[in-house]
């Protein structure tokens, strides 16, 4: 292959990767995310402000409720053997959340969010129960409840997992906990749909009285909980104790918050912060237009309120990975000039592990980040002078990081077939770019973590990356 030939392919096939780079984040931005998608019925609140499809029922519904009073009578067996009921929960403050193991839709993911949750306030509120209902309790018995909890390493001293008679617990889930479940019939029971139920875990204080409900596919809700639960945020007051019911016995009960502001810009601002967060519906959210002016600063928060603790981690192992690769290309380049070429192969290999490794991670924390919070990317910080610094470092880093990996490729390959002066001449070249784009990592991630710029005028400028 000649070298306009090359340089020509090496040109097409950036325009190729860049498109398709381009479309798949535009694809994924429209998208909604699955949580939300998942709730999108659950979490829906009629009556809001904007133009809507009208309701239509598709079976006999409602009977709608506000879960202010006090639970009533239950007793059920849990998967330990003893059993839980609502005067062995009363004096404390516990979380109901409705499950079954079989279950091939949402359930897996709140029973993990759960774990963690429940592992989360081991040592910052021991006291604090959880109680997991099945609501498949004839194929749920206590034997298949506990090998589930083990799955999840439950505690269970403070982790409950209930079964009992079908009819008692869907009763007591929809005029108790005010939720919906319904088994499936006909066409629509399905292998591990056998059951359709709300995805919200319900809060209860030492009276027995529901407080709360959280939507468990949402971020958001999961994080508000868990401050709740933890006492960083006021724990919930019931409500006004009001009902309207219909005249079936057989339908089931829908759950409304009421959510009293003061005004039309308090309920748009609403979970920014104080009392009226506690009892906003999921979906209250900023409209468009006000997310647009949102600060870098209050982009920053909201990440580090809502991402996992795991994925919190990762840009500093990316930054270790960036730092790997520096020093593992210096030794490579050092080893070639002092003629050692098996120790230059062996460090240039482990040097393209290791940017293979970044991607993955890099890849992996950007997609978990829109997950959880709905942002591409995090926001730099920092005056007019050190944003233009950070674009000017941020721009050639992203063009050639797209040109890394078909050079050095390109690289191995004429090593390989044994073709030294092409190998050297593509070497003499791509060396300077893998390094700058290594080094400018590292320079990038401490821009966004670490440097303590100054925020003067920051409202007006932001990156994110």
């Amino acid at each position: 292959m000649s070298r306009s030939a090359f340089i020509a392919g090496l040109v097409l096939w950036t325009v190729v990767l860049g498109a398709l780079y381009s479309v798949a984040v535009r694809n994924m931005s429209d998208d909604a995310t699955p949580e939300n998608a998942s709730d999108k019925e659950d979490s829906e609140v009629p009556g809001e402000v904007g133009e809507q499809e009208p309701i239509t029922a598709t079976q006999k519904t409602l009977i709608i409720s506000f879960p202010s009073r006090e639970l009533p009578e239950f007793e059920f067996p849990e998967s330990m053997g003893g059993t839980v009921s609502r005067e062995s929960m009363k004096g404390k403050r516990w979380l109901a959340n409705f499950i079954f193991t079989r279950c091939a839709g949402p359930c897996p993911l709140m029973t993990r969010d759960i774990s963690e949750l429940h592992r989360l306030v081991a040592k910052s509120n021991p006291e604090f129960r959880f109680i997991s209902f099945s609501v498949d309790p004839v194929y749920d018995t206590a034997e298949v409840l506990r090998k589930y909890a083990e799955t999840f390493q439950a505690d269970h001293e403070r982790w409950k997992f209930v079964t009992g008679d079908e009819t008692a617990m869907h009763n007591l889930i929809r005029s108790g906990f005010t939720q919906y479940v319904q088994p499936n019939l006909g066409d629509l029971r399905m292998p591990g749909m056998e059951v359709a139920h709300s995805n919200r875990a319900v809060l209860v204080n030492e009276d027995g009285v529901p407080v709360g409900s959280f939507v468990m596919t949402i971020a958001e809700d999961v994080v508000k909980l868990r401050r709740i639960i933890e006492g960083k945020d006021e724990f919930p007051k019931p409500g006004p104790s009001l009902s309207f019911s219909a005249t079936s016995d057989e339908n089931p009960t829908v759950p409304l918050t009421l959510v009293p502001v003061k005004d039309g810009a308090a309920a748009i601002n609403a979970g920014a912060e104080g009392d009226s967060k506690a009892s906003e519906e999921p979906n209250s959210r900023k409209p468009d237009n006000a997310k647009a002016v949102e600060t870098p600063q209050a982009k920053n928060q909201k990440i580090d309120e809502l991402l996992p603790a795991w994925a919190a981690k990762m840009p500093s192992i990316n930054a270790g990975l960036n730092s790997a690769c520096i020093l593992l290309l210096l030794a490579g380049l050092a080893a070639i000039k002092s003629g050692n070429k098996i120790a230059h192969r062996n460090f240039m290999i482990v040097s393209f592990l290791v940017s293979v490794a970044f991607l993955v991670c890099y890849l992996t924390y950007h997609e978990v980040l829109h997950r959880f919070t709905g942002y591409r990317g995090r926001a730099f910080v920092g005056s007019v002078l050190a944003t233009r610094v950070y674009f000017g470092i941020l721009i050639p880093h992203v063009i050639l990081a797209a040109m890394v990996p078909i050079l050095a490729l390109r690289v191995f390959y004429l090593a390989f077939k044994e073709r030294w002066s092409e190998h050297r001449r593509l070497a003499k070249i791509t060396l300077p770019i893998w390094l700058f784009v290594s080094i400018t990592g590292v320079v990038i991630y401490g821009m966004l973590y670490h440097w303590p710029w100054s925020t003067a005028g920051v409202a007006e400028h932001g990156s994110i990356v």
